[in-house]
């Protein structure tokens, strides 16, 4: 038996190889790009405004604005524009409330897994047989373009106001807002509403979602859950769970089988003070994030209105308790709004009345984010800094990338040459991709041939340089990939014995990623074949061992059972007579 044996062994080239430490998510190296005006187009106010990213980082923006312009009359009407991640570009602006002749406003905007654009707005003329108070509609956007207008709130009789929209994985649309509609358990004031529209297009009967309240409900946001319940938050100004007669933060859930409500729970349970305008996010393991203003006392946060926050785990039906976000602020934090990344890193946004100390003395828009693995948060940025006028109503979104989208309103006439009206601005958060972990390389040692490498997925990253050489190194730098992977996997292929180290870096359009750890590959001529040329050589010495041990035994068992042939086949003696 021939038993190839290397010269050098595994542990010997471990001792050699000190691999790279592999840093976590590090967000302190990123930066704002500059800002951008969305709204060149409009010569008049823009309102209310919405950001949504959809699966392949594109960027979908709702708006309303007063100006006439693409058809739309002097009345408020909801416009809409795209940025396309591959092109570059922000499409021409599109008018989505094309139907009335009355204000159309405060839209909402989601986009689903196969990039259907879905859209709710308050819309106060009368179409649809809606008549002459504010309801609510809807529209979708496929590649197809534009769908008809829809009725949402065709059971309402009252004044519907503000509104939330989300969308699952299946293409249902899922829609809460305020209705002062004495509808179903609904006593007159105001309520919170829900319906949703099936993929194939079917609105469902409204179901009030606040029954247990006496007294009116403000601001509902919506939301999911990993398992795809349905999870609504609002502030109301009912005394119920103990809340008092301030306005508190309440949620519900509505199971996706859309029949079973969970109980009524409070959310701003350490609130002394009013509770307001909560906002929703769900993290990639299903944790639930929200954040409200509130103008309680609460950790020293003061009198004054500070941005609140707190998580919900579903696996424990349990809330944290509630963190202070705007520990900076000095002045007066309201309409907050969040999103959450693929690594779980919680961004938050707000409108605030604190002079920064910049160019002017109105409102800014100051940003902040949370570790979850550390549970620390970042120190506050303000988007707004240079700014001479009023900043109000920021939105976020997140890509895939872990890149941060906002919006906000601005009247700096300074500003872009955007004019002294409210104009829509952007601004980004961006950084080169965090470090990929390489993985140990197996087989090793390895015939000539194929080598397959295998790395940790980089949210922020877009494409991974695969490095190799044949002798250690922790720096690319003068060195060239000989490959470029958009998954996390690699095969080489080599054609000489030897040994050879490998790394990956991650890159996008901001920048390339520290260097992976090394990892090394023993590469041997193969000279056995069959059951025996994968085996290690101390499982060939065993193999050997045990064959030879049976070799033995038989060859013992053999003479053994001979001699007792022997034996037992010889003739006895016979003795002669006398």
């Amino acid at each position: 038996m021939i038993i190839p044996i290397s010269s050098i062994t595994n542990s010997m080239i471990y001792e050699n190889i000190t691999e790279q430490s592999v840093i976590d998510k590090d967000l302190s190296s990123w930066w704002w790009e500059p800002l951008e005006l969305i709204s060149p187009e409009f010569d008049t106010n823009n309102f209310f405004s919405k950001i949504a990213v959809d699966n392949s980082n594109n960027i979908h923006i709702i708006t309303s604005s007063d100006d006439d312009i693409l058809g739309s009359g002097t009345d408020r009407d909801v416009f809409y524009k795209m940025f396309d991640y591959v092109t570059k570009s922000w499409s021409e602006l599109e008018l989505v409330s094309t139907d009335g002749s009355s204000y159309s406003e405060n839209p909402d905007i989601a986009v689903d897994s196969t990039g259907t654009v879905h859209i709710v707005w308050l819309e106060s003329a009368d179409i649809l047989g809606s008549g002459i108070d504010r309801d609510i509609c809807y529209k979708k956007r496929t590649s197809s373009g534009w769908a008809p207008t829809e009725l949402v709130s065709i059971e309402s009789d009252s004044t519907s106001t503000y509104l939330a929209i989300i969308a699952d994985s299946n293409g249902v649309a899922h829609v809460a807002w305020e209705d002062f509609a004495d509808y179903t358990l609904a006593d007159g004031d105001q309520d919170i509403f829900y319906k949703y529209r099936s993929a194939a297009g079917i609105w469902s009967a409204a179901k009030i979602v606040t029954e247990y309240s006496t007294l009116s409900a403000y601001n509902p946001d919506i939301q999911l859950d990993s398992q795809e319940n349905v999870i609504i938050t609002w502030n109301d100004l009912s005394n119920i769970l103990g809340s008092g007669s301030d306005q508190d933060v309440f949620y519900r859930q509505l199971d996706k089988d859309f029949i079973t409500w969970s109980p009524l729970k409070l959310i701003s349970s350490e609130s002394a003070a009013t509770s307001a305008s909560p906002c929703l996010s769900k993290g990639v393991d299903g944790m639930i994030h929200i954040v409200w203003y509130d103008y309680s006392d609460y950790e020293g946060a003061g009198s004054d209105a500070d941005i609140f926050y707190k998580s919900y785990d579903s696996k424990l039906d349990s809330w944290s308790i509630s963190e202070i976000v705007s520990t900076e602020s000095t002045g007066t934090a309201f309409r907050p709004f969040i999103d959450v990344d693929g690594t779980n890193s919680v961004y938050v946004i707000w409108e605030d009345t604190t002079d920064v100390g910049g160019g002017g003395t109105g409102n800014n828009i100051l940003f902040k984010y949370l570790d979850l693995n550390s549970h620390t948060w970042s120190s506050l940025a303000i988007l707004t800094y240079d700014n001479t006028a009023t900043s109000f109503t920021p939105s976020l979104a997140v890509d895939s990338l872990g890149h941060v989208h906002t919006i906000f309103m601005d009247s700096d006439a300074s500003l872009l040459g955007s004019g002294a009206d409210y104009d829509l601005f952007y601004k980004k958060f961006v950084g080169a991709p965090m470090q990929p972990i390489l993985d140990e390389i197996n087989p090793n040692p390895v015939s000539i041939g194929n080598i397959s490498l295998s790395w940790s997925s980089v949210q922020d990253a877009t494409n991974y340089e695969i490095y190799r050489e044949t002798s250690q190194f922790s720096s690319t730098s003068g060195l060239t990939a000989i490959d470029t992977s958009t998954v996390t996997s690699y095969t080489d292929t080599v054609n000489a014995t030897g040994y050879y180290y490998y790394a990956v870096v991650a890159t996008n359009n901001y920048g390339e990623s520290l260097v992976s750890n090394v990892e090394f590959v023993e590469v041997i001529e193969e000279t056995s074949t069959g059951i025996f040329a994968t085996l290690e050589l101390g499982e060939l010495l065993i193999f050997a061992g045990i064959v030879f041990g049976l070799q033995l035994i038989f060859f013992l068992l053999t003479i053994t059972l001979i001699n007792s042939k022997i034996q037992s086949t010889a003739k006895p003696k016979i003795k002669k007579k006398k």
